[in-house]
């Protein structure tokens, strides 16, 4: 059984004063990230592998989560697809991983990454508010062949 966990980055600075890729998490935003990840850690919840939208707000929630949960900050992929992107390229992006890794984070931005929790199982239907994460069990051995049918609703936290 795989496990995917899709976190939404912190609230974020601004959209003016700059390209939006290089908006930086508030300290609002740190901290729901911060509370994200406790909750995860009191789950004893590591991911065998972070994924990151290049954007600095994604990168920085990433780098949060790692840091509290022990993960290499070194060893986040940042995959570019993940920035403003649709839910099938989000899914493509996660099918193509190894599967050596057990469990994904996939640290991402809205609304593809709740059109995606959506898009997985009938049983979750909500918005993923900032620094949010939602959890996903996948009856499957390899991140290339999971479908609808085989995915379930694990929990989500809402910081």
């Amino acid at each position: 059984m795989k496990t995917l966990y899709l976190i939404r980055h912190g609230k974020a600075e601004s959209k003016e004063g700059g390209p939006d890729i290089k908006r930086n998490l508030e300290s609002e935003g740190r901290d729901e990230v911060s509370r994200t990840a406790e909750q995860l850690l009191a789950k004893h919840i590591k991911p065998s592998l972070i994924l990151s939208s290049p954007a600095n707000r994604a990168y920085q929630t990433a780098e949060i989560v790692a840091e509290m949960l022990g993960y290499r900050i070194a060893d986040i992929a940042i995959e570019k697809d993940i920035y403003y992107t649709s839910e099938e390229v989000l899914l493509e992006t996660i099918c193509r991983q190894d599967d050596q890794y057990e469990s994904i984070l996939l640290a991402g931005h809205n609304p593809s990454i709740t059109h995606l929790a959506g898009m997985l199982t009938n049983e979750y239907k909500n918005f993923i508010p900032t620094g949010g994460l939602v959890a996903f069990g996948i009856e499957s051995e390899s991140w290339n062949d999971f479908n609808k049918s085989k995915v379930s609703y694990l929990f989500i936290i809402n910081p």
